[in-house]
């Protein structure tokens, strides 16, 4: 028993570990019967709003692989999507009208590319406003 649990622990640190990104599929219409090729690879649900509007999708990679799965949107045009879940990521070919990005990883885009401004000031006493002659006393210069 003994060797089996050090044998164990020991292929914890050697087999790969991957984190599978989940995806959002977002569009205009109502979108209804999903059908998953390999469900064993991934899985596809509806998300639910307040507003219920049954516009959104998440994509759930399961293991890795490929599959393909289709969509009824506003119940009458049928959409296909392949997917590819590898070690890299959860890739999903873009479809007109639908909109494609992950939620496991922070975005890249450059609508986000800003400077923070300088943290505010912090006193450690109030009684600067009433004496200006003498400076405040900043935290850590003490």
């Amino acid at each position: 028993m003994k060797k089996f649990l050090i044998t164990f622990i020991a292929l914890m640190f050697i087999l790969p570990v991957f984190a599978y990104e989940d995806c959002i599929i977002t569009t205009d219409g109502k979108l209804t019967d999903i059908k998953i090729q390999y469900n064993d690879v991934i899985d596809v649900f509806p998300l639910i709003t307040v507003m219920n509007e049954k516009n959104t999708l998440i994509v759930h990679p399961l293991k890795l692989g490929q599959t393909k799965f289709t969509v009824l949107k506003n119940n009458k045009d049928k959409y296909l999507f392949n997917v590819k879940v590898d070690k890299n990521g959860t890739f999903i070919d873009e479809v007109n009208g639908f909109e494609i990005f992950t939620i496991d990883c922070p975005p890249t885009s450059d609508i986000f590319d800003f400077e923070l401004d300088a943290p505010p000031i912090i006193y450690d006493h109030d009684d600067y406003i009433d004496n200006l002659d003498e400076p405040p006393i900043l935290r850590g210069e003490e």
